[in-house]
């Protein structure tokens, strides 16, 4: 797993406690849940994307940091030792939590580099891959089939994929008709 400078720690710490505080009364506001989940979204990004950039984590960081401030307000003095030692053992990493990765259904074969970009699109019935290799020549883009059953990458110059997917949206019509 990447390596996360602990903010998965801290996040779990701040999540607790903003639930320790709702079960005692406490008014949270609702943009601190906001910014718990665009935290636990970012975190997740960057750990299962490998394209993620490292700038991520500042953002990451930014978001927790703004949840801290709100949560910590609303404490009392007791329940704010507990958790400022936690957060310290969660900053130092010698917290043993376990960070919930909210799994998107992020997939290597959909990508996009410069003006090259693949698009996976799903059929309703099989294709013959002669078929799709002859598209392929004839718009100068790549069709291949997807991992997943009855799905098709298309590859290639943004122009050219956009060009080949409305033809391919045609003869696609077509087949179902037969």
């Amino acid at each position: 797993m990447k390596d996360v400078r602990n903010l998965d720690k801290q996040w779990v710490v701040l999540s607790e406690l903003s639930a320790e505080l709702v079960n005692r009364g406490a008014k949270v506001p609702e943009i601190v849940f906001d910014k718990l989940r665009l935290a636990n979204s970012l975190l997740s990004y960057y750990i299962l994307d490998p394209h993620a950039s490292i700038k991520t984590l500042a953002d990451v960081e930014r978001e927790l940091n703004f949840v801290q401030s709100q949560l910590f307000s609303l404490c009392d003095a007791e329940l704010t030792e507990i958790y400022l030692n936690k957060m310290m053992k969660a900053v130092r990493g010698e917290l043993d939590v376990r960070f919930p990765i909210s799994k998107s259904n992020y997939n290597k074969e959909v990508k996009k580099r410069g003006r090259v970009e693949a698009i996976r699109v799903k059929l309703q019935k099989e294709m013959q891959i002669e078929r799709l290799g002859d598209l392929g020549e004839w718009y100068g883009v790549i069709f291949e089939y997807s991992d997943e059953k009855n799905k098709v990458i298309i590859e290639g110059d943004i122009k050219r994929v956009k060009r080949a997917l409305k033809d391919f949206a045609v003869i696609w019509k077509e087949e179902q008709n037969l």
